[in-house]
This record gives structure tokens, sequence and C-alpha cells, in this order.
């Protein structure tokens, strides 16, 4: 039994893309878009390798890359998937350097208003149960289920730990003064990142391996209150800390 495949004229393309049919000619006449072939009528004929290549094109488009860069990440190889992992990691990193920025600007608008500066008891203090409350809404809505079920095991974990939170918070200052250290210092901080995992390990109540340690610092770059504290320990050093933690991660034993 045959199968029907399915063509779309480029009228039928411009109402399912959104674009006009004069941006889909002029996508054809620049090589980005061409028809499955062109009928003799002189009409453009397109199929499902099409739709799948426009759309790739406006996710680029959306991204703001011009056209001729569109043109050359589309010949970067047959791997749709591989060239969209690439294109997300781009716009990962750039939403990172968008929240330190954010970040900063803030941390300087508040000086300059008067505001009162955060202090080291600010930072390390328990969240309060409302913030708390978002900070673990947040996780769930952005990681799923799983992470609902990882959130109420560290809870369990830290209400029968000898030392309580305020120990933790408090091991946590030295060893973020360690690497804040190695940041301005340029030193290595592989053994400031190696205490920093096994503090994350004892605060789950089980281990974290590296891709879990990897996962975490994405978590760091991508929420505003990780950005916002972190920038107030060193300027920039939101943007070094996830970068640091994957790095190591990627050279620890799985």
């Amino acid at each position: 039994m045959s199968t029907r495949i399915t063509e779309y004229s480029v009228g039928d393309l411009a109402r399912l893309s959104g674009l006009t049919v004069r941006t889909l000619h002029h996508y054809h006449a620049v090589g980005l878009l061409p028809p499955a072939h062109v009928a003799a009528n002189g009409y453009r004929v397109y199929r499902r390798a099409e739709l799948e290549r426009l759309q790739e094109i406006l996710v680029y488009r959306q991204a703001g890359l011009p056209l001729a860069a569109i043109a050359e990440a589309l010949a970067g190889g047959p791997d749709r998937a591989a060239r969209l992992r690439r294109h997300r990691q781009t716009l990962v990193d750039r939403a990172r350097q968008v929240s330190a920025s954010l970040a900063t600007l803030d941390r300087i608008l508040e000086q300059l208003s008067g505001d009162r500066i955060v202090t080291d008891q600010d930072l390390y203090a328990p969240f309060d149960p409302a913030r708390q409350q978002a900070y673990e809404d947040w996780l769930i809505a952005t990681y799923g289920p799983e992470m609902a079920e990882a959130i109420a095991a560290s809870r369990a974990h830290l209400a029968t730990a000898p030392d309580g939170m305020a120990a933790r918070m408090a091991e946590l200052k030295t060893i973020e003064a360690d690497l804040v250290a190695a940041f301005t210092a340029g030193h290595d901080p592989a053994a400031a990142l190696a205490r920093h995992r096994d503090w994350v390990a004892a605060m789950w109540g089980r281990d974290c391996p590296p891709q879990a340690y990897a996962g975490l610092a994405d978590l760091y770059g991508a929420h505003a209150d990780f950005v916002a504290r972190y920038e107030a320990l060193a300027p920039k050093f939101s943007h070094w800390l996830p970068q640091v933690m994957r790095d190591w991660a990627a050279r620890q034993p799985g």
C-alpha cells in the first residue's frame, strides 16, 4: 500500500507558518528554503522536509540571527538535532549573561537609592517559609514531579540532621569564600568545588553525581535569585561559578 505524501502550496505554508507569501518567495530566492519541486505551472510545492527546515529557520530568526548566519547554520551538517542542541546552548549562555547583567544593575541601583547593603547574615540566613515555598514551586515547575520527591527527601533529611540548617549555611559560607578567592585570584577552584559538591550531597541526604552537579550549575545560572545572590558575593561570580562547576563535573568519574 502506497503512503500518500502531503504537499503544500506556498499559500498553505504561509498560513501554517504565519509568514507572508512574499517572505517565502524571498527565502526560496536566496536559497534558504527551496521547495520540494516547482510544478509545470510554476507553483512551488512543499513537503514535510521543507516544513521542518522552515521550523528551524524560524527558531534562528526568533533569536535574531540574520539570514546569512541561518544559512551557515543549516549548512553545518545533516544532524538537525545536533544543530539545535548547539543553538540551545547558545541561548542558555545568552540568558545566563543577561541574568548576570540584570543582577549587577539591580545591585548598583539598590546602592544608588540608598537601600540597605546585603550583609553576610542576609546571604546565609535560611529562607523564610514563604520564600522557600516559592523557590520550591519554581523548581518543581521547571524540573517536574521528580523534583518534588527530591525536595521532600531533602527536607526530611535536614529535619533529622544533628547540626541543622544554621551549621550547614555556616559551612557554605566558608566554601563560597574559598570559591570567591579562587575566582578573584584566578586560582584552580577544584578543591573548593569538591567541598561544595560534598556540601550539596549532605544537604540532599544522598550522593551528588557529576551529572547532577552539572545540572545544579545550570540551575545556579538560570534562576534570578541565585544570580543576584552570587553577584552580591562578587561581580561576575554568578557567571563564573556555574561554568567551573560544569567543567569540574565533566572531569570526574561517573
